[in-house]
Order: C-alpha cells, then sequence, then structure tokens
C-alpha cells in the first residue's frame, strides 16, 4: 500500500492499526428503532476491529455515522484502553456548517472534548473540496475503513470508492436492514473484505 499521502501531523502514525468511518449524516439515516438496530451493527464491528488489532481510529467528526462511531469509541475507553480517537475537521468555519444544516453541535463539542487529537484543516465549508480533502486525509493515514452507506452518489460512497483503490480493509454497513424484527447485529447486511 502507497502511503505518501500521509499528514505531516499524523507523522509517524501507525497507518496498519488505523481505521477511519464515513458514513451518512442525520437526514440519511433511518429513524426510531431502525437507527437504534444500525447503531449496535456499527457498535458490533467496532469491537471487532479493535479484537483484529485496530487501536487508532480516524472520524471526519460530522453528525450522523461519524458522531455515533465517536460516542462507541469513547464508551469503549474503559474496556480497551488502548483506542485512541483522531478527529479530523475539515475547514476552520466548520462550526458555521453545523449552524446552517441543523446539525448537533453538542454532538461536535463532545467529539472535540473527547478526542485524544484534533486536526482542523485549513479552508471553509463552502468550498466543497474540503470534505473530500478531508475523507482522502483519511482514507490515506488508515489500513481499515468501516462504511454506513447505500448505493447513489453520495461522499461517503466516494471515500469508499477511494480506500478500495486504495487497497483498505473494507467493512460496509447497509443503512438500511431487512424490514423488522431487525436482525443481530452479526446479522445486519455488510459488505466485508479483509476486514
Amino acid at each position: 500500500m502507497n502511503h505518501q499521502n500521509v499528514c505531516p501531523a499524523l507523522q509517524g502514525h501507525p497507518w496498519e492499526r488505523s481505521l477511519c468511518f464515513t458514513g451518512h449524516r442525520p437526514e440519511k439515516l433511518p429513524p426510531g428503532n431502525a437507527l437504534t438496530a444500525l447503531t449496535e451493527a456499527l457498535h458490533y464491528y467496532i469491537e471487532y476491529a479493535l479484537r483484529l488489532g485496530f487501536t487508532h481510529f480516524l472520524t471526519g467528526a460530522a453528525d450522523g455515522i461519524d458522531y455515533l462511531a465517536a460516542e462507541c469509541l469513547f464508551s469503549l475507553r474503559s474496556s480497551y484502553p488502548e483506542i485512541v480517537v483522531i478527529g479530523v475537521q475539515p475547514c476552520q468555519d466548520y462550526e458555521d456548517f453545523f449552524r446552517v444544516r441543523g446539525y448537533s453541535l453538542p454532538h461536535l463539542h463532545q467529539m472535540q472534548k473527547q478526542a485524544d487529537k484534533w486536526l482542523t484543516l485549513p479552508g471553509s465549508w463552502r468550498h466543497r473540496s474540503v470534505f473530500f480533502r478531508r475523507n482522502c486525509l483519511m482514507v490515506d493515514n488508515a489500513s481499515g475503513i468501516i462504511a454506513v452507506c447505500s448505493e447513489g452518489r453520495s461522499g461517503s460512497m466516494q471515500t469508499l470508492q477511494y480506500a478500495r483503490q486504495r487497497g483498505l480493509a473494507i467493512c460496509r454497513l447497509y443503512p438500511v436492514g431487512p424490514p423488522g424484527p431487525y436482525p443481530a447485529p452479526a446479522e445486519w447486511p455488510v459488505e466485508r473484505r479483509g476486514f
């Protein structure tokens, strides 16, 4: 795997034990019990990644899947003290983006407060390329990815495709499971390669 795009702030970072996340924001996630079931499946695969030896987790600090993954990691620290959570904020005016989109600022602040390391990239959210740049940085500094995305055009699907090109181990959860009753986390619809 070619790691020529390593971020200087992550120099010496153990990419072989690093996993990143990509996934939909709240408006593309299912509601109610379906979201609870999806969150349980996400938790299951995060613990599975820990058992595989992943210790460093890069989150793009978005509301939705990034927040749910970070929240899970924070809750697992007592059982897995080796967890290192790295937040990668795509731009300097990210709080404005949260306000404009109606996302939860308390979620962002919780991630900022509890992350072990926080990177803030230059630029403004009004330039859409900042999100792609952040996603590429995370993929370039990881050897695995957990993606929660459906088919179709999205930043999450674009990130998953980039991770495939880079040869990362992949665990892709589909955001919507079969009609209830919802399957156990280990039986949630998933695509895996090297994971």
